[in-house]
């Protein structure tokens, strides 16, 4: 048995300019595990085209990061606005190369710690109470992505990425109404542009996410209706190419619909799940850089 010390020290400075205005200067150590899929080796053969298998061998990734922001309220707004600069080093990554499967000529996917990143870049938030009745939160994220390239052996094969770098940007607007009866809408869009990843890089991709919530019986009752992906929008596409192969990837998921129907009773305030280290946990899926990595 393995045992490893690591110290995760975190700094957060602030300076208040006025009552409504003031400046942070934050770091943060952070570490993100891989889970379970990621480290099992099984080999998932139910794609016809590629063999995917998870690597025991895989250790978590670890990131500097720090922020320098600036925050300014006023009766119905809120402003933040950042810059960041977040180093990573064993950065995890999906990677593909070719072999052989049962005497035949086979693409493999699998997870590795493949080189070192560095993201750089700023963050717009605002919050907005319109009319009394209308939240609107827009994030606005821009940043300078580059990773380094890598070269490593994967049961007896060489697999190889060349380092990629792309200038970048996402955003995101939640937009939820209070109506009158209990009713409350939300409306949540979603936008990512052209992401690197190793070995390739993603297409740009949005969506845009609707659902409708209405309580019963001093809120003890609620029934919520949600339809994700409205516009059938949320399609994944890779780019991905080695010495011996090129290849694009597709995936995509229909847009889905589902009602819910949830009845709270006795104690039911709500707890933020958070990681070993008192940080809440990010529940999106896997992110690189600034922004996101590609979806697969």
């Amino acid at each position: 048995m393995q045992v490893q010390f690591q110290l995760f020290p975190s700094l957060f400075l602030n300076y208040e300019l006025t009552p409504t205005a003031q400046i942070q200067l934050n770091y943060t150590r952070r570490l993100r595990r891989p889970w379970g899929g990621q480290l099992n080796s099984f080999k998932n053969t139910r794609d016809a085209s590629m063999i995917e298998f998870g690597n025991p061998q895989l250790t978590p990734e670890f990131t500097n990061a720090f922020s320098l922001n600036f925050l300014k309220t006023w009766t119905n707004h809120t402003l933040s606005l950042g810059s960041y600069y977040r180093p990573t080093t064993d950065v995890m990554q999906r990677i593909r190369y070719q072999g052989t499967y049962k005497g035949q000529p086979t693409m493999f996917m699998t997870n590795l710690n493949v080189a070192k990143s560095q993201s750089a870049g700023a963050e717009l938030i605002l919050k907005d109470k319109l009319w009394r009745m209308l939240d609107l939160t827009t994030t606005l994220n821009a940043y300078y992505y580059k990773l380094d390239g890598f070269q490593t052996t994967v049961e007896g094969q060489q697999v190889s990425g060349e380092g990629n770098e792309n200038f970048a940007w996402d955003a995101r607007v939640l937009a939820s109404a209070i109506l009158p009866y209990n009713f409350t809408i939300q409306a949540t869009g979603n936008y990512r542009s052209r992401q690197v990843i190793t070995q390739g890089h993603c297409k740009a991709n949005g969506s845009l996410d609707l659902g409708i919530r209405k309580t019963f019986f001093n809120k003890q009752l609620a029934l919520a209706l949600n339809w994700r992906d409205v516009f059938n929008s949320r399609k994944f596409e890779n780019y991905t190419e080695g010495p011996t192969f090129w290849r694009h990837q597709r995936n995509h998921r229909n847009p889905r619909i589902n009602l819910q129907l949830t009845w709270s009773f006795g104690n039911m305030k709500a707890q933020k799940k958070r990681n070993d280290h008192g940080e809440e946990e990010n529940t999106d899926e896997e992110q690189t850089g600034g922004g996101y990595e590609g979806f697969e």
